[in-house]
């Protein structure tokens, strides 16, 4: 029992005494001094409050260099040597005010029985359902008639964009003697995707979304399917030009319906359904400037989202959309604005998720938010009588464009001349600026400045935490056992 207790007491002794060793022999400046026995207590004390200092600034040098790596590591610079670039022309999304096919509704109304004054209400009460939106929710037909129609049809709201898609032609996959969608010199021809909007079902040209970006995709899920078609001409997802080039542009032409509402945007965005041109029974050509902003080829893979502040389209943290942009991320934030004042959302957005929410009906559509139209639209609203139900957040694209259209008139005469009418952009003058996101402060610097910190005050260096890591674990160990046997 007493040589237990005398070897219990021995322990704390060896512990020290091994520190005291670890002291004497190490690389760290400073700490040798502390256990010298040939120093006085004054010159002890001296030396521990010099390291205790260096050890703090070394500390509180370290911690702001991660914090400059996680908030300030990345920055937009500005690009001038133009005479190199190629910058994308701009993207329009072009809405058809007849969105019905006559021949598809003929048939789905003999194939459901529905004839006579119901077919006439029936068709007004779909084609206001499908130009619907936050500026003339209103403007939807309501009556007994239709009641009583939509109850026979077993016609519920989660299936009013569904039939929509169902009756309305999608004039992408025309042959090719019928397609009007190409360059202005005619020599090539521009891909064309039907999507889904805050409009409605609309027809987007020059994009450089992926194609989840479509009404079939957002729907249905599924991919738009093969056009047989474009394998016979020649077909650009979208169209750039350099500063050399002049009077660069594509039209985009809407078949045979009366009247379009168009929106000219980013060709790495989507439309904003509160920037239109406006109705018009004539053609509109645009004249815009575009400013691209850009990314290094290392700002994806060395930086989060949250150290740059910017999403690439893949990054999406939304819960309707599989994708991401910054009028994309604006959208959801409506639909969750809309699901909390009017408890269901507008039947154009998509809703394919685990727990869908609720679809309005069209008479929730036509009491609820035309009072709350500018809230919804603007995500405020003056007067402060409406808060946000949480932050709407949206970071900036990483690639993005600012578009500036510099005239936009009218076509007049080219329904006639062209046989149909749609929107045109030309681009007379090309940009001799443009903005770059760069990576000013990598992982690598963050390891040479915090290294550098760690030589400065303390003379640390690699070599020195090796040394740590053996003399606290196999010396150690090996100090432990012979200790012990």
């Amino acid at each position: 029992m007493a040589f237990r207790h005398f070897k219990n007491r021995r322990w704390p002794r060896a512990i020290i005494n091994f520190i005291v060793l670890y002291f004497d022999n190490c690389c760290i400046h400073g700490f040798r001094y502390v256990v010298q026995t040939m120093l006085v207590f004054l010159e002890k004390l001296l030396w521990f409050i010099l390291l205790v200092a260096s050890i703090y600034f070394c500390i509180i040098v370290s911690l702001s260099s991660i914090q400059r790596y996680n908030t300030k590591s990345t920055h937009v610079g500005l690009e001038r040597n133009y005479h190199f670039w190629n910058t994308t022309v701009p993207s329009i999304t072009l809405c058809p005010m007849q969105r019905l096919n006559a021949s598809f509704f003929a048939s789905y109304c003999r194939v459901n029985g529905v004839k006579g004054a119901q077919k006439t209400l029936l068709w007004d009460f779909l084609e206001n359902l499908a130009n619907s939106t936050y500026l003339n929710f209103q403007n939807i037909p309501e009556s007994d008639q239709i009641d009583q129609i939509l109850k026979e049809l077993s016609l519920k709201p989660e299936q009013y964009m569904e039939l929509i898609y169902n009756l309305t032609y999608d004039s992408t996959y025309e042959p090719i003697e019928k397609q009007r969608t190409r360059s202005i010199d005619g020599q090539v021809n521009i891909h064309v995707r039907q999507v889904l909007t805050e409009y409605g079902l609309c027809y987007l040209g020059n994009s450089r979304l992926g194609e989840e970006y479509s009404s079939r995709y957002l729907i249905f899920g599924k991919y738009p399917e093969p056009n047989k078609y474009e394998s016979t001409r020649k077909l650009l997802q979208y169209q750039s030009g350099s500063y050399f080039e002049k009077d660069v542009g594509f039209t985009l032409l809407s078949y045979s319906s009366e009247a379009i509402d168009s929106f000219i945007h980013s060709a790495f965005e989507v439309m904003k359904v509160d920037t239109n041109f406006g109705y018009t029974t004539e053609g509109v050509v645009y004249d815009p400037v575009s400013e691209e902003i850009i990314a290094e080829d290392n700002l994806e893979t060395e930086t989060s989202v949250r150290m740059r502040k910017c999403r690439f389209h893949h990054e999406s943290n939304l819960t309707h959309f599989p994708f991401y942009t910054r009028n994309v991320c604006q959208q959801e934030c409506r639909i969750n604005l809309a699901f909390k004042i009017c408890k269901c959302i507008p039947h154009f957005y998509p809703n394919r998720i685990a727990n869908p929410k609720p679809v309005c009906d069209y008479k929730t559509l036509r009491s609820c938010f035309p009072r709350h139209a500018d809230f919804f639209l603007k995500l405020y609203e003056e007067g402060g009588h409406h808060e946000m139900p949480a932050p709407c957040y949206c970071e900036q694209n990483c690639l993005d464009a600012v578009i500036t259209t510099r005239s936009a008139l009218p076509m007049i005469g080219s329904k006639q001349l062209l046989g149909s009418i749609g929107s045109a952009i030309t681009i007379k003058t090309w940009p001799q600026l443009r903005l770059k996101r760069q990576v000013i402060f990598s992982m690598t610097d963050l390891m040479v400045s915090i290294g550098s910190t760690a030589g400065l005050f303390l003379g640390f260096s690699v070599l020195g935490l090796v040394e740590i890591l053996y003399f606290f674990t196999i010396r150690l160990i090996w100090q432990v056992l012979g200790y012990t046997l």
